[in-house]
């Protein structure tokens, strides 16, 4: 099988969930940062792989070994909730092609989580400039 896909999304709470894709059924966790989501699906995983072996389930084989994770991202809905910050001037601030960071926004492209890294961190110091003014 190689590598579990996992998806990830921030909820409006914080919270980070994560769901993977291409396992047999779906295996869910979450975390209050990207890092403990990651750890919380590890374990999900493991716990749900073990009984499945336990169950003698017919689709185990195809699964192991796992070779890591893969964590994709979703920007969509920081977009979607902070329509004050447009794209294109992060796109720009990002060097990052301001189509491609539209088709990140709306779910036509999938980011990568260096990419979103990348993303986050020019949001970030957008934020830090912005509560540096003073009036």
């Amino acid at each position: 099988m190689g590598s579990v896909k996992v998806f990830v999304e921030k909820a409006d709470d914080g919270t980070y969930w994560g769901t993977t894709q291409n396992l047999p059924g779906v295996v869910s966790a979450y975390g209050d940062t990207l890092e403990e989501l990651k750890k919380n699906i590890k374990v999900a995983v493991d716990d749900y792989i073990e009984t499945a072996v336990e169950l003698e389930e017919d689709w185990v084989d195809e699964v192991l070994p796992i070779q890591g994770y893969e964590f994709k991202m979703n920007i969509e809905s920081f977009f979607y909730l902070v329509p004050q910050v447009k794209i294109t001037a992060i796109a720009r601030r990002a060097k990052i092609n301001p189509s491609l960071m539209r088709q990140y926004a709306t779910g036509r492209a999938t980011v990568s989580e260096e990419r979103l890294k990348l993303i986050q961190g020019t949001i970030h110091d957008l934020g830090k400039e912005l509560q540096s003014v003073t009036f």
